[in-house]
């Protein structure tokens, strides 16, 4: 398809998931790695900032929609790797959304499921029938499933239940989803392409061991150095793949409202921001005439952090912390799915 057409795909995806009614929840979030990149095109400029930060206020704005399409055409035809991985997801999503069921009041479409030879009836009844039937169907399902692995890899409950430890890419059996590997760590930082081009990386901490099992990662970008016209900032990224949501919570990034942050000896100020993850705290330390801006998300047994620094106190400053947070976020639930993948 050529830049339009993609750039309206991939618009048409974004406004779909802010509606909250976006195929990738039916298909287990197969959506948001493609969010994530037109959340990052767009936000490469502050037109497309401000056509992304519409967007979000208000879907249905046929304006914003039209305005970020315009915006992600011009960087689709000037960043050829855009184009390659707006390509895959929007081919990705749209499959997903195709082989979905999509349920949608008392209709049920796309669904490749076999009853076999049963009629059933557009009534009442036959709708409380079928839900029957098809929960039955479900629970042979999983005691047939259930007895298949007993038979094959025998119950090892006592085998395991000395450690609770995990290794990193197996499912999590303390409370989360599966620990990331330090390559889906790596993968789960935002990257230099999906950041403005006024954002500079000026270090990378790798990824660390830490005592209480988690590993982290930190990167740390100058924003508008050297810019004229514009004043110096600082935002670093961390976050902490740990083996627990337990471990998670207790991580140094917590929820907690700190009573100063980074020697600055400040009372936060808590933000009204929406929540992100499982839970997420938006707070703001004033120093002077400068503010920070820390937002914490925990998703399932990972906590990512957006340290935002030297910001002025206006409302742009703050909406611009909260979309890199929810860039961060989109990426690191991909990864979490998935979706996004290590080569």
């Amino acid at each position: 398809m050529d830049s339009s057409e993609l750039a309206a795909a991939a618009v048409t995806s974004l406004v779909t998931a802010l509606a909250g009614a976006s195929a990738a929840a039916v298909v287990n979030g197969g959506g948001t790695a493609l969010t994530a990149l037109v959340r990052g095109g767009l936000a490469r400029t502050p037109r497309g900032q401000t056509a992304l930060t519409a967007l979000e206020a208000d879907p249905g704005d046929t304006g914003a929609r039209t305005e970020a399409e315009t915006v992600l055409v011009g960087e689709i035809e000037t960043d050829a790797d855009l184009r390659t991985q707006l390509s895959a997801q929007v081919d990705f999503s749209s499959r997903s959304y195709r082989d979905a069921v999509v349920i949608t009041g008392s209709r049920v479409s796309r669904s490749h499921i076999s009853l076999g030879p049963l009629t059933v009836n557009n009534t009442a009844g036959a709708r409380v029938l079928a839900g029957v039937v098809v929960v039955l169907a479900v629970a042979v399902l999983v005691l047939a499933l259930y007895g298949v692995r007993q038979l094959v890899v025998g119950d090892d409950t006592s085998a395991g239940s000395g450690s609770s430890s995990q290794e990193p890419g197996h499912t999590n059996g303390n409370g989360g989803g599966a620990v990331l590997t330090d390559a889906q760590i790596s993968l789960a930082m935002l990257q230099p392409s999906d950041l403005p081009r006024n954002w500079d990386l000026f270090s990378d901490s790798g990824i660390q061991a830490r005592p209480d099992g988690c590993r982290a990662n930190g990167n740390e970008y100058e924003v508008d150095g050297g810019t004229v016209g514009k004043d110096y900032k600082i935002a670093r990224f961390i976050l902490y793949a740990c083996p627990s949501e337990a471990a998670a919570r207790a991580a140094p990034p917590h929820m907690a409202e700190w009573s100063g942050f980074d020697g600055e000896g400040t009372t936060p100020t808590k933000l009204g921001l929406p929540k992100l993850g499982d839970e997420s705290t938006a707070l703001a330390y004033t120093e002077s005439s400068k503010r920070t801006i820390v937002i914490t998300i925990r998703e399932e047994n990972t906590v990512m952090q957006l340290q935002y620094k030297l910001l002025s106190n206006s409302k742009a400053d703050e909406d611009e912390a909260l979309a890199r947070a929810r860039m961060a976020h989109d990426r690191l639930k991909s990864v979490q799915a998935g979706t996004l993948r290590p080569w």
